[in-house]
């Protein structure tokens, strides 16, 4: 999922991040597919806005994914993911617009 992404958050440590934001997320008691969090991951670098605000990356994920997605992917979620996303990029020393 991650081949045609640009930035420093691919290959390898894209997998991580996935992985260890679902483990945030369950710790927390937020259960989501991990398939989520990798397509939430992907598409915010593949619209160029992982490095804008929080609110405009979920706006863009919910236009992405549509009505009927957001049964599964609400903006409470997505924003979660985000959250959990900021603290892995500032534990790997990875400014967000870098990523």
């Amino acid at each position: 999922m991650t081949d045609d992404l640009s930035g420093r958050l691919q290959g390898a440590l894209f997998t991580e991040c996935a992985s260890w934001i679902w483990d945030q997320l369950q710790e927390e008691g937020i259960f989501i597919q991990g398939e989520l969090i990798e397509f939430i991951l992907a598409n915010e670098r593949k619209l160029g806005i992982q490095g804008e605000s929080s609110e405009v990356i979920i706006a863009g994920i919910v236009d992405l994914t549509g009505e009927d997605a957001t049964k599964m992917l609400d903006s409470a979620m997505i924003g979660a993911v985000l959250s959990w996303e900021d603290e892995f990029l500032a534990l790997a020393n990875i400014p967000r617009v870098e990523s």
